[in-house]
């Protein structure tokens, strides 16, 4: 499907109206996720990337294989690099401590101690102890350079997957607990179209995915005994579903009674109470939010 840049910019606006008149979250975060939202889908219109071939054959695929391996992913190194210094120079316009990080970071690029295509490559490959050799760099703002890494690769990201999505069939829910194009593990769901389809969101590549309605996101569990789910009192549209096999859980969007927006990372965002009530209560979720905190 074509990326239409003035749709996707209504719906954005849109939700980042929803979200601001809830107001419970911090006027900065807000603004930081606001802006880089929307230099995002600019530069998810600019980005060009060469179309993955799948790594596996049909049969592997079938068994749970996915098509690609994550580090197979590759971003615009132009279009990456603009979007880095973007929103580092939007970070100096933040309060402290996020202006002082971002001045350690840009000198670190100008000393050559950091440079944007390892800080990218780091992201793409899932190297943990690059981001935690930065975060006891700069421990005022552990998050910083990996929020940066993964803005700034993103709209490429989408790109690859929105291309890949030609090579498999999205008919039948995907049944494992990772996502079908680059085996990453999902960030949240949500219930589509009048019979409430559940569809994923991948953590890693943004691909959204059938997967079946009664089943464990994770680890796969089935047996309706094993999953629950709850709800929060001021968070209508929003369920939290846990499992109490793998002790995860996972949160679901379901909008089919309301006139909003959904766009997954945001939902993601805005439901931050149920994280909280889900972790009260011994649950974790395994991936970090779309913003890489």
């Amino acid at each position: 499907m074509e990326f239409n840049l003035e749709l996707e910019t209504k719906r954005l606006e849109r939700k980042l109206t929803h979200i601001a008149e809830k107001g419970f979250l911090p006027q900065e975060l807000l603004q930081i996720v606001s802006n880089t939202a929307v230099l995002q889908l600019a530069s998810r219109a600019n980005v060009t990337v060469q179309p993955l071939q799948p790594q596996v054959t049909s049969g592997m695929h079938i068994q749970g294989a996915p098509l690609v391996d994550r580090a197979a992913f590759a971003y615009d190194p132009k279009e990456t690099a603009i979007l880095f210094g973007k929103m580092l120079a939007m970070l100096d316009k933040a309060e402290e401590p996020l202006a002082s990080s971002a001045t350690k970071i840009r000198k670190a690029i100008e000393d050559k101690e950091l440079s944007i295509q390892e800080a990218c490559d780091a992201f793409i490959s899932d190297d943990n102890m690059f981001f935690a050799d930065w975060a006891a760099r700069i421990p005022e703002s552990p998050s910083l350079v990996r929020f940066l890494a993964q803005g700034s690769v993103t709209p490429s990201l989408q790109a690859q997957t929105e291309l890949l999505k030609e090579h498999r069939s999205d008919e039948e829910p995907w049944p494992y607990g990772h996502c079908p194009h680059c085996g990453s593990q999902p960030l949240i769901a949500s219930l589509k179209e009048k019979e409430g389809l559940k569809y994923l969101t991948c953590s890693f590549c943004r691909l959204e995915y059938r997967a079946k309605r009664l089943q464990c996101a994770f680890c796969g569990e089935e047996d309706h005994n094993k999953l629950e789910y709850f709800k929060a009192d001021g968070e209508a549209g929003y369920e939290v579903h846990v499992c109490k096999t793998c002790s995860c859980y996972i949160k679901i969007s379901d909008f089919r009674e309301f006139d909003r927006v959904s766009i997954p990372v945001l939902d993601d965002l805005e439901s931050l109470t149920l994280d909280i009530l889900a972790r009260k209560q011994g649950y974790a979720r395994p991936t970090l939010s779309a913003w890489g905190f």
